[in-house]
């Protein structure tokens, strides 16, 4: 973080640790199988958005793994997102929502996911785009950057991942006042901020609906993200590893 002597990985490990110490598993939408085979989320932290109990969730936090084990997953694994439990090109269907912005070394983080996904597999990412739209909500959720949508496509096909589609993806409050209201809390009361937050999911959120995601090419989605503060996309992995 900017003007914090810790290093970002260290902010984000203590800012998530309180936030799950605090809160309660609950699921939310995600986009549905992309390929054959056990599906794998990265990061998923208390918010999973596939199946607990068809799934195999990774995520840092040791809280977390717990709380997600006693919910229901029928595998949690505690790792780290630079050096995943899994064999080279063993994976059909990866999931990571909401992780790669929060990586300094994002490079090094799509190398892994790369790697551990299997020639023809899905990997569905979600990410904040337009670095010009930073604000107080990305530093306080530990973000290392908001995409180029151009940046983004680049990254991805320099370790052989094509794009399939993509969908309007975020939970950036909207409104400026709304935004700073739910920092406050996040960061001052995370208990009372996640409780409120829960009970939002459970009357409002649909997991069982997923983004629509749109059979695409680079051009539109260039075009299109001009609209879009954040995007879910699928990509198809293909070529060698770089």
């Amino acid at each position: 973080m900017r003007g914090s002597r810790r290093t970002l990985a260290q902010y984000n490990r203590l800012f998530y640790e309180r936030c799950w110490r605090a809160g309660s598993v609950q699921r939310l939408p995600g986009v549905g199988p992309q390929a054959a085979g056990v599906p794998v989320e990265i990061g998923c932290g208390l918010r999973p958005r596939v199946p607990l109990g068809a799934a195999v969730l990774v995520d840092f936090s040791r809280t977390a793994c717990a709380k997600l084990r006693r919910a229901g997953a029928s595998a949690a694994v505690c790792a780290d997102l630079l050096a995943l439990p899994f064999r080279t090109g063993s994976l059909t269907t990866l999931h990571a929502y909401d992780v790669l912005e929060h990586v300094e070394n994002d490079r090094a983080a799509v190398r892994e996911l790369a790697r551990v996904l299997a020639s023809g597999g899905s990997l569905i990412v979600s990410t904040p785009l337009h670095p010009t739209r930073w604000d107080h909500f990305d530093r306080v959720v530990g973000h290392a950057r908001r995409y180029d949508p151009g940046a983004l496509l680049e990254l991805m096909a320099e370790h052989g991942l094509v794009l399939e589609g993509f969908a309007p993806f975020g939970i950036r409050p909207r409104g400026r006042l709304l935004n700073l209201f739910g920092m406050y809390y996040l960061t001052r009361r995370p208990r009372l901020a996640l409780r409120f937050e829960e009970r939002w999911l459970r009357m409002f959120a649909a997991p069982e609906e997923v983004p629509i995601v749109s059979r695409s090419d680079a051009e539109r989605f260039r075009r299109e993200a001009e609209a879009m503060d954040g995007a879910v996309t699928t990509w198809r992995r293909g070529g060698r590893l770089a």
